[in-house]
């Protein structure tokens, strides 16, 4: 239409376009041809005149004669930024460098310096291999100093193992006296005097207590509820004994053993079974696998006890029926908790006193009574003090006496290479290398040192208490910290003199040899 436009002006062909006839004949065209210049004919035509259509080959050969055009812009806009950027460098040459350039060519150097560095340095398998040339080529005089310093770590071994070991025992003998041992029973109302219940969720409650190791719940029985040998006696003839229903673990909570048979079981528990005290089963007169008369019915003996410490010694004449058949053969008002024993452990027994209450009865914490601690447990807690003040005074001492004789042992060993210290240095070894190689031989006669003395220290600890019959222990931190110790005290001996003869001049050095 915009060749159209160009064409309407003239008043000859605006006379003609306004005819409804089309033009498609020879002789309008001819017609029309004459009337317009031929110019303004061929570009009227031009428009017209319906567009050729294009092929897919031909439409793909456009395309990529666009893209090879496209590329070659691109190269040639390349190529100008280059001839750009050299012309600038060349204006350039004598002004400062960007900073830019300059990083870079810091890098650069600061990798040159480095990689220069580096082929000076020893490589890691040459490093031990020099540090352990000395042991290797003087095996006895390796040995006698890592002996010598193996004497020191034995002695502080022994020192700390020794008191740790007495220590250890005499927590096992309070612990066996009941000094760890509480007791929970329940209190008495003043008002109505009834006793206070205490909830069936308590000894669980208890076990959760982090510091309680062990806990035995013991349930009374009806008054009129006793044992006999056989349904033959007569009902006074009781024999003294009483009988209850014991849940949890007895050994551990009270520190007894079993002298026969074991405690109920996951089988045991829901059968008409009980575990009898010691002095019980003599009176009875009998062992594990016979039946006793309890309740009108029998039970059959599976466990006798041994004789209970001191603070137990009730529960010698007991009987102990079964929690699950007992729950069955007796109502649950009829058997409530009437003791629970508490065992904590070493020297926790204050912590959980103080939080035995609201956590037996949350709701009425003044309805439970706790026992006091007994008297071996505080002096159990005065023991403690006096050993870790003991083990920290001796613990000292015998550390710097040990870091003394490994420091005077490495100073000798060193002092004694100053011959083969001048020589390396005359061959071009560097004072670094040299130092690097007498730390690391000392820090390896120092950590075998370390482990030997950690071996006899512990078996002269292994052999006193085997002689004296008590419980070996040696703190674990001992074992660990021994050899650690000797190789750093053997590098820290071994620091300074190997330093001062590496900067010694090689013919000062040499004068040894």
């Amino acid at each position: 239409m915009t060749a159209l436009n160009q064409v309407r002006p003239q008043p000859e062909i605006e006379a003609w376009w306004d005819q409804d006839e089309p033009l498609a004949a020879d002789g309008d065209q001819a017609e029309f041809a004459a009337i317009a210049p031929l110019d303004q004919y061929d570009q009227l035509t031009e428009t017209l005149a319906p567009a050729p259509k294009i092929t897919r080959a031909e439409r793909k050969t456009a395309r990529q004669a666009l893209k090879a055009s496209r590329r070659a812009e691109r190269r040639d806009r390349r190529r100008q930024a280059a001839v750009t950027r050299k012309e600038r460098k060349s204006a350039t040459a004598g002004t400062k460098p960007s900073g830019k350039r300059r990083r870079r060519l810091g890098a650069k150097l600061l990798t040159a310096w480095r990689n220069l560095r580096r082929r000076r340095h020893l490589f890691v398998s040459d490093v031990f291999a020099t540090a352990t040339l000395g042991p290797r080529s003087r095996p006895v005089r390796a040995i006698l100093s890592a002996v010598g310093i193996g004497i020191g770590i034995t002695a502080l071994v022994a020192v700390l193992g020794v008191p740790a070991s007495e220590q250890a025992q005499m927590e096992a003998d309070y612990d066996a006296w009941g000094a760890n041992v509480l007791e929970v029973t329940p209190q008495t109302d003043r008002q109505t005097g009834e006793v206070i219940a205490i909830p069936d969720t308590a000894p669980a409650m208890v076990a959760r207590i982090r510091p309680v190791k062990a806990v035995f719940t013991v349930r009374s029985t009806p008054s009129d509820t006793f044992a006999y040998r056989n349904d033959k006696l007569s009902s006074g003839e009781t024999g003294g004994m009483t009988v209850w229903v014991g849940d949890g673990d007895p050994l551990g909570a009270l520190n007894t053993t079993m002298a026969e048979g074991k405690w109920f079981d996951q089988a045991a528990v829901d059968l008409p079974t009980v575990v009898l005290g010691k002095t019980a089963a003599t009176r009875l007169r009998v062992g594990v696998g016979q039946r006793i008369w309890v309740n009108q019915s029998w039970w059959a003996v599976v466990g006798v006890f041994d004789n209970f410490p001191r603070y137990s010694q009730r529960y010698d004449s007991g009987v102990f029926l079964a929690p699950g058949w007992a729950e069955r053969v007796f109502e649950a008002d009829d058997i409530p908790i009437a003791t629970i024993h508490v065992n904590s452990y070493s020297g926790q027994a204050q912590q959980v006193r103080s939080v035995l209450a609201p956590t037996v009865n949350p709701a009425r914490p003044s309805g439970v009574s706790v026992s006091n601690l007994s008297d071996y447990a505080y002096a159990q807690e005065a023991q403690n003090k006096t050993f870790r003040q003991l083990t920290l005074g001796l613990g000292a001492v015998a550390l710097l006496v040990g870091g003394i004789g490994i420091a005077n042992t490495m100073v000798v060993a060193v002092m004694e290479r100053r011959g083969e210290i001048g020589l390396r240095r005359a061959l071009g070894a560097r004072t670094g290398q040299i130092g690097l190689q007498f730390i690391l031989e000392a820090a390896v006669i120092g950590f075998g040192g370390g482990l030997i003395g950690v071996a006899l220290g512990a078996y002269a600890v292994f052999c006193y208490v085997a002689y004296q019959g008590i419980v070996f222990a040696v703190p674990i931190w001992v074992l660990f910290a021994g050899p650690a110790m000797a190789a750093a005290v053997g590098v820290l001996a071994g620091l300074y003199p190997s330093l001062k003869a590496a900067h010694q001049p090689p013919t000062t050095a040499l004068r040894t040899v």
